[in-house]
């Protein structure tokens, strides 16, 4: 009897860390199946499938830049504003009579400067940088609004539209191999450098970080530039794709980028995560948008949805983390 007892014990353990290491996917396509019923054959068809992987595509390279902070241990709520931010700078600049490539780089430049200032702030007086983030998103969203005197900034010239609307072989969008490329980046630095060992050892602990000899701040600094890099392309795929500068552009980026990368297994808490499962968990934002879409339900239908499956992950992630905080005790 005890020993059927240890067997399903076994089996449950093995089923349970299965579920853990495998949820985004588990997930992605447990919505697969149920689109596929639930709209029929149009879900599966090549211009839908396409639309999902450009709805994606801003919201994937954002991800991608979030996730640096958040292996780190930091959250950051003020991405949808300075994302729409780099491209209302961007095209302010331009209609200013700046050149349109100086006018994009000063707006990632601005995106930069930005998540930097956050964490000089978050580092300078011990403040979670989640609490700091609400406060100076608040204020970029003003700013932008003050630029653009609350207004869509149009005008912009033709050559930038391939960046957000053109396509390679006629059929994928570009954005979308600039995202994959990014995607490839990432891994890289997060499996193969110094930089990505860094990351996790300081999203582990900040103190036994330290102990190792490993510049904490420096390293938070680095996050930081890289997350505004990759959050102010975003906003600028965004601009050409809309052919426009718009204050309002970052809608609800903010919390559907941390839901991707917590649904792809990114701790909430720091120390761990993968490129796959984020740009797995990326593409479960855009399965559930165009999905829902298709079954005509409205924006605020979907947040409902959106909003449980990021309680589904964070749960999923809190077991995970205790499974494991059980393991290093019984070790």
């Amino acid at each position: 009897m005890k020993r059927g007892y240890m067997d399903m014990k076994k089996i449950y353990s093995k089923a349970a860390d299965f579920m853990s290491m495998f949820s985004a996917q588990l997930i992605l396509a447990a919505l697969v199946i149920y689109f596929g019923f639930a709209c029929g054959s149009a879900f599966f068809s090549v211009n839908n499938l396409i639309s999902i992987v450009r709805q994606v595509t801003t919201l994937g390279i954002a991800a991608l830049g979030i996730s640096f902070l958040m292996i780190t241990g930091n959250l950051d709520f003020s991405t949808g504003q300075i994302y729409a931010f780099v491209g209302t700078l961007a095209a302010f600049l331009y209609s200013a009579g700046v050149p349109i490539a100086l006018a994009m780089l000063f707006g990632v430049v601005g995106g930069v400067l930005i998540f930097c200032f956050t964490c000089w702030v978050s580092i300078r007086f011990k403040i979670s940088r989640l609490f700091i983030s609400m406060a100076i998103g608040t204020a970029v969203s003003g700013l932008s609004c003050i630029i653009a005197q609350n207004k869509t900034i149009y005008g912009l010239p033709e050559n930038i539209k391939w960046l957000g609307q053109g396509y390679v072989l006629g059929l994928i969008p570009i954005s979308t191999v600039i995202f994959l490329a990014l995607a490839l980046v990432v891994s890289v630095v997060f499996n193969k450098t110094y930089l990505g060992r860094y990351l996790f050892s300081v999203g582990g602990s900040d103190d036994v970080a330290r102990l190792s000899g490993i510049n904490v701040n420096k390293i938070k600094y680095l996050s930081s530039m890289i997350a505004g890099t990759l959050v102010g392309i975003a906003g600028l795929v965004c601009m050409s794709r809309t052919f426009s500068g718009s204050p309002f552009a970052g809608g609800s980026l903010s919390s559907d980028v941390i839901s991707a990368a917590v649904l792809g297994g990114v701790s909430v808490m720091g120390g761990t995560g993968k490129t796959s499962g984020i740009v797995t968990g990326v593409i479960i934002i855009g399965t559930l948008s165009v999905g829902l879409n298709m079954m005509g339900l409205n924006t605020n239908s979907q947040d409902i949805f959106k909003g449980g499956a990021l309680v589904i992950a964070v749960v999923i992630d809190g077991i995970s983390r205790q499974r494991k905080a059980r393991r290093g005790t019984n070790a």
